[in-house]
């Protein structure tokens, strides 16, 4: 199973998920985390989900040495240049991606109770997720992928689980 740190980042810095600690620039917390073993870092954009693509030039530096997956809003300039950059693209399922091509790196994010379509999307990040979700996102073809809290408490469906996102 494929261990997932999660950063922030936020006016071109990065900080733990409570948002006070700075870590550092983007660049050097992606190096640390890939000499660390890590293969793919998950990317809260701030300045994304508000819409603004500011941040998008670290991304070009970033996918030459490590992959990322980033939450962002889902503002088709920003979608076309992360996707362009081969950046993974988190968003909500409700999001139109039908007109993309590049289907092997959208990933929705999910609450367990979803029941909509997930079409166009490869992969899913189940928030809060039970075994009744993995089962069921796995059965749909999907890659799941959890929160480090939750795999915890996942029984037999935890085969299922492709990555877990750690938040600490």
């Amino acid at each position: 199973m494929l261990d997932i740190p999660l950063i922030l980042i936020k006016h071109k810095q990065v900080f733990r998920q409570d948002m006070l600690t700075l870590l550092g620039k983007p660049i050097d917390v992606a190096k640390r985390l890939k000499d660390e073993g890590h293969k793919l870092i998950h990317i809260v954009d701030e300045d994304a989900l508000a819409g603004n693509s500011s941040n998008l030039d670290i991304y070009d530096h970033l996918t030459y040495f490590i992959n990322v997956e980033v939450e962002c809003a889902p503002k088709e300039d920003i979608l076309r240049k992360l996707l362009s950059l081969k950046c993974r693209v988190v968003l909500p399922p409700s999001a139109q991606v039908s007109g993309f091509r590049e289907k092997a790196l959208l990933v929705a994010k999910v609450r367990r109770d979803y029941a909509g379509g997930l079409e166009g999307f490869h992969d899913v990040i189940v928030e809060g997720a039970d075994d009744a979700a993995v089962e069921r996102f796995a059965a749909m073809g999907k890659r799941v992928i959890v929160y480090s809290k939750d795999l915890e408490r996942l029984g037999k469906a935890k085969k299922a689980v492709w990555g877990s996102i750690s938040t600490s």
